[in-house]
C-alpha cells in the first residue's frame, strides 16, 4: 500500500495500481469488462480522465498469454 503523501500523479497506472495494492481487483474488473469497477479502481488511483482511460481500457483487444 501507499504510505501516506505518496505522489501517485508521477506513476504510470500499472505503479498506482501496484501502490495501492489494486492489481487483482483491475485484472478481475477488466477481465470481466466491468466498467462500474473499473471507474471506481481508477478513481481510487486517481486517474485525471476516468471516463476517457475506461473507454480505452475497454475497447483494446484483450492481451493474450502464450
Amino acid at each position: 500500500m501507499a504510505s501516506t503523501g505518496e505522489p501517485l500523479a508521477g506513476m504510470t497506472l500499472n505503479e498506482r495500481l501496484y501502490a495501492l495494492g489494486l492489481f487483482d481487483r483491475f485484472d478481475k474488473a477488466l477481465a470481466g469488462r466491468n466498467r462500474d469497477a473499473l471507474r471506481t479502481i481508477l478513481i481510487e488511483v486517481e486517474v485525471s480522465d476516468v471516463d476517457e482511460t475506461t473507454d480505452q481500457l475497454l475497447n483494446s483487444p484483450p492481451e493474450v498469454d502464450f
